[in-house]
């Protein structure tokens, strides 16, 4: 049987998992992702966790029909559903506003762990949770811009290292995403247009704009 196609969101995300890993989909919704790398080879072992039982179910139907083995359904929230055991090397939590991304990796111990690599795909604030990020002891180690669908996204990796960071507003929009890139410059265009609105009343917003404005011209 052909194995389906994951669109450009989550295909990004499986590119940043690394070669043998035991991977933890957080927010596993139907398991298209797990399966995909288990099916194509990359990863060893899997856990799909959600809060839903009904995603979980289809998700189940998915891995039988695929004959996907080696992948465990687990049902509950956030990270609360990998056990020391599972030796989890790689985490992806994609599909999620960036402060719920933020919430679930800060009730978690296990996300402290420096030789986690997190992969993080937020939907919708971004900044706030890169600023999560630094001021709780993580860093970026790779971010990437990219269109899905006719919406730009970014996805980013990250690991614990202790050492917390103040950052400006602009880093937390910019981070570390290559501005040599059409796709980053795409991502960031739309977080002008964002701002351009709020920017006539308030004047934070309007020197922010003006900083990314800068950082565009001066890359393209």
């Amino acid at each position: 049987m052909r194995l389906f196609s994951l669109d450009e969101r989550l295909l990004t995300c499986a590119g940043l998992v690394r070669d043998g890993a035991r991977l933890a989909d957080i927010g596993s919704d139907h398991a298209y992702l797990p399966v995909w790398l288990l099916k194509t080879g990359k990863i060893s072992f899997a856990i799909a966790s959600d809060i839903g039982e009904n995603p979980l179910e289809t998700g189940r139907q998915i891995a039988e029909k695929y004959k996907a083995e080696n992948i465990d359904f687990r049902l509950g929230a956030g990270l609360d559903t990998i056990r020391d055991e599972d030796n989890i090397t790689d985490v992806v939590i994609a599909g999620m506003g960036g402060e719920v991304i933020a919430e679930i990796l800060s009730r978690s111990g296990l996300a402290k762990n420096p030789e986690l690599n997190l992969i993080l795909q937020p939907m919708t604030r971004s900044d706030e949770l890169v600023g999560f990020l630094y001021e709780n002891g993580f860093e970026l180690k790779e971010q990437i811009a990219l269109n899905s669908k006719g919406r730009s996204y970014t996805v980013m990796t990250a690991r614990y290292c202790g050492k917390k960071i103040s950052t400006s507003s602009l880093f937390r929009i910019v981070g570390k995403l290559d501005m040599s890139d059409p796709e980053s410059v795409r991502y960031i265009g739309k977080k002008i247009k964002d701002l351009e609105n709020k920017s006539r009343a308030d004047d934070s917003a309007r020197a922010l704009l003006n900083e990314l404005r800068l950082m565009i011209n001066e890359n393209n």
